[in-house]
């Protein structure tokens, strides 16, 4: 094979949205050029909260979650993307971001990773088990879901929604959102006092007849269970995997669409997805940066990348037929919930600031033991010890 043999470490997520595209780009990457390339996984959780200092020194690409775009750009762990991406590659990729994911990645004027993977919360429905039930059109607005949770608690098929600590955060954004609109959490300020309380007590309420799982499960477990089981029959809320809908993933088909609307009419969703990062450490700096512009252009993500089961981030493979073909549609139906998904913050205090809060926003929910009103003073105290400073 034509180039010198180099080792390539790469550090994903534990899911095959994540691993698959990767290995199998990687394998044509390896044929190509004679590199081989290893990619290790970590669990969800620790995607959404480990130490970028842990993986620099260890991995050349690193798949980060983008609030910790702050921590990339001051802890200088990471090399920016205008430094191994031309002008031309970086504008396409700006052009066609889905949403905010480009601008997620954005800090201080540099660009810190490629938004090779794009998400936000949607809804999921189990369109066979809806049939059954006889139900005409499916919840549009948060009363209509509280409306059909209630219908469903005492049935086999229920409402659910993955509300452990880190998703019970995100949950709280998204219907505060949905009832208050952009303005509800401004930059460096706390969240909306009223909209706040609001939100935490119809999501307290609605906790009551959501299935038991719920409590403790991520989107992957509550996913799992909806495509495995015949005990979920529809989530309002959760970020969403085109995976599910993709036929024989799992024993039964997802189907996705737009997250609930509040009275206002507006969409409350919070962005996820997924960024690619080379390390500041890598030894093998210009082979992890082609192999980065490979995984990230439009062409492999319209073509392998979505074919070996990821979510692309390119603008090009939402819009795509054969990968909306793929996928039930998945990425047309979410479009619109994906175009105003909002940034949760990226300073680095948010590292810390998101696990605190979600364990306030969980026993707020989940337990007696604290009032709507505690909680959003508390978490207002974490906005002003670890975010607004910054």
């Amino acid at each position: 094979m034509p180039g010198a043999t180099v080792a390539l470490r790469g550090m994903a997520w534990d899911h095959p949205r994540a691993r698959d595209p990767l290995e199998a780009i990687s394998a044509n990457w390896t044929r190509k050029t004679g590199i081989p390339v290893a990619w290790d996984a970590r669990p969800l959780k620790d995607f959404e909260d480990q130490p970028l200092e842990e993986l620099a020194s260890r991995y050349d690409l690193v798949l980060i979650d983008y609030p910790f775009a702050g921590v990339a750009a001051e802890s200088g762990l990471i090399v920016p993307v205008d430094d191994w991406a031309d002008a031309a590659y970086l504008a396409d990729q700006a052009a066609h971001s889905v949403g905010p994911s480009y601008a997620s990645y954005t800090w201080a004027g540099r660009q810190w990773a490629l938004a090779i993977d794009a998400a936000c919360q949607v809804s999921a429905v189990r369109e066979d088990l809806w049939r059954a039930t006889g139900r005409g059109t499916l919840p549009g607005s948060w009363s209509e879901v509280a409306t059909l949770a209630a219908d469903c608690r005492d049935t086999r098929g229920k409402v659910a929604m993955p509300l452990n600590p880190n998703h019970a955060y995100c949950a709280f954004l998204s219907v505060g959102l949905s009832l208050a609109g952009r303005d509800f959490w401004p930059t460096g300020a706390s969240v909306q006092q009223a909209a706040g309380i609001e939100a935490l007590e119809f999501l307290r309420r609605l906790v009551r007849d959501l299935h038991a799982a719920s409590r403790s499960e991520d989107p992957i477990g509550i996913s799992d269970r909806m495509a495995d089981m015949d005990e979920i029959l529809y989530v309002p809320l959760m970020f969403g995997y085109s995976n599910y809908a993709r036929p024989a993933f799992r024993a039964r088909m997802l189907r996705f669409g737009n997250a609930p609307h509040g009275p206002a009419g507006a969409i409350g969703s919070v962005l996820g997805g997924v960024g690619m990062a080379l390390s500041a450490r890598s030894r093998n700096p210009g082979a992890a940066a082609g192999l980065a512009r490979e995984i990230g252009s439009p062409g492999t993500q319209s073509g392998i990348y979505a074919r070996s089961g990821g979510q692309p981030g390119h603008g090009a493979a939402w819009d795509s037929p054969e990968v909306n073909a793929l996928t039930g549609g998945f990425f047309r139906s979410t479009r619109a919930t994906m175009n105003q998904a909002f940034m949760r913050p990226r300073v680095p205090g948010h590292r810390r600031f998101q696990p605190l809060a979600g364990e306030l926003v969980h026993e707020c929910l989940w337990t007696d033991g604290m009032p709507v009103s505690e909680c959003l003073a508390e978490i207002g105290r974490l906005v002003d010890s670890l975010l607004a400073r910054n």
